[in-house]
């Protein structure tokens, strides 16, 4: 009973404090910790509950390997969604999410190259997204929040009841799928433009390289430590990770100001370069030294 209580309430109640700090502080914030494990942590632990270590493990490292098809969500819409309609944007960027997600399920490579690779690249995509310039997310209706929740706890209660028969890969590549965000994102561009929609992904960006750090610790750890040391180690691994890749996100700006200054002071120089040359003929240089 406890064990059911868990799937249907615990992602919905994560979501929901995301959607309050979401209100509060931003869509940037708000897309942080719709990009943190939210859903796939909770999933991971009923997986070690219910079917042991070596399933949660092996579940954790295509949790991890899956949460490039969300970056790809995250990327193919925040530029997409200045030229098209929300609608057509969902389609495409989850269109692109869902084909690398299928490519992912053919890949087998060492845990440390697959931790590498994975953290190297969502760095790298959360430390050249562009800054937004937007305010606190507008408040939806209780029922919207409630069908969001509804949908989180169907997704958890599904995954997890169909683990066994769909094996511990496909489970890990299900779990981290931008359901949710997709939702909110969407949600965002058509209630509030498309600059709203990028903020809240800017966030998500720098949140899935927290999801990844956590399910490389639990990939590692677990079945070598306490469960319980497993996963606290995770989530304080993916809150460092979140908040390290917040500050590279918060750098990028001024780093852009100065590529974007030396650039133009070598343009000024090289236009200098090439100027013509004035010369003054001798008797006149000569004249204006007598006056």
């Amino acid at each position: 009973m406890a064990l059911l209580v868990m799937k249907v309430l615990l992602a919905p109640l994560l979501l929901a404090a995301c959607s309050l700090a979401a209100w509060r502080w931003g869509a940037t914030v708000g897309g942080l910790l719709l990009g943190l494990p939210l859903i796939s942590g909770p999933v991971s632990v009923l997986l070690f509950i219910e079917h042991g270590p070596r399933f949660a493990e092996s579940a954790a490292r295509g949790t991890m390997l899956g949460l490039l098809a969300t970056g790809a969500f995250c990327v193919w819409y925040a530029l997409l969604a200045r030229r098209t309609r929300w609608w057509l944007t969902l389609l495409l960027a989850y269109g692109a999410c869902l084909t690398i997600a299928w490519g992912l399920s053919f890949v087998r490579v060492p845990l440390v190259w697959a931790a590498v690779f994975v953290l190297i690249t969502l760095g790298a995509l959360s430390a050249f997204s562009r800054p937004v310039e937007c305010g606190p997310v507008q408040k939806t209706g209780t029922r919207a929040l409630l069908l969001k929740m509804a949908a989180a706890s169907v997704i958890v209660v599904a995954i997890t009841t169909g683990a066994g028969v769909l094996g511990p890969t496909v489970v890990g590549l299900l779990a981290p799928l931008p359901i949710l965000l997709a939702l909110m994102a969407a949600s965002s561009h058509r209630r509030e433009g498309s600059e709203a929609a990028r903020g809240l992904l800017r966030g998500a960006l720098a949140g899935t390289w927290g999801g990844s750090a956590f399910f490389a610790v639990v990939a590692l750890a677990l079945g070598s430590v306490d469960p319980a040391v497993a996963y606290g180690a995770a989530l304080a691994a993916a809150l460092c990770a979140g908040a390290l890749a917040m500050r590279v996100q918060d750098a990028a700006p001024a780093r852009a100001r100065i590529a974007h200054d030396w650039h133009r002071a070598g343009a000024v120089m090289k236009r200098e370069r090439h100027l013509p040359r004035v010369r003054i003929p001798r008797p006149v240089f000569l004249w204006m030294l007598r006056g």
